[in-house]
């Protein structure tokens, strides 16, 4: 995978002060594109889903896949619990991974592999297994 590093905290500090869960630390792009309405568009949405649906109730961390040999996509997530808010961790972490595709987009450019980390959650996904 070609990578283009988008963001990136200063050497040595991860980019934020660890009182914004929503802060980015880094963006890892892949320089090719997502063909809007292809199979693996479609099935990238599902894997999304259901990895913000259910990293909250698996211990944080959670991967999925969906779509057939020729258009697979697969999707990690995880929460940091030290950086969510200790009195709803899990709506937290949710709403984290809910919203984070919507800057990975903004941040990417509808790549086609994508790795980016919040200080409240990270989320990549791409074409091949990579767990």
């Amino acid at each position: 995978m070609a990578l283009v590093i988008c963001t990136v905290g200063d050497e040595g500090s991860d980019g934020h002060d660890g009182s914004d869960p929503a802060a980015l630390v880094y963006a890892k792009c892949n320089s090719k594109r997502i063909v809007a309405g292809s199979a693996f568009w479609q099935n990238l949405g599902t894997t999304l889903r259901q990895v913000a649906e259910n990293t909250a109730y698996a211990d944080y961390d959670f991967h999925t896949q969906n779509g057939g040999w020729n258009a697979p996509a697969f999707a990690r997530g995880s929460c940091d619990t030290q950086a969510l808010s200790a009195i709803s961790t899990q709506d937290d972490c949710t709403d984290c991974l809910t919203n984070l595709p919507y800057r990975i987009w903004s941040i990417c450019n509808a790549a086609i592999g994508a790795e980016v980390k919040l200080a409240g959650c990270a989320l990549r996904y791409e074409q091949y297994r990579f767990w």
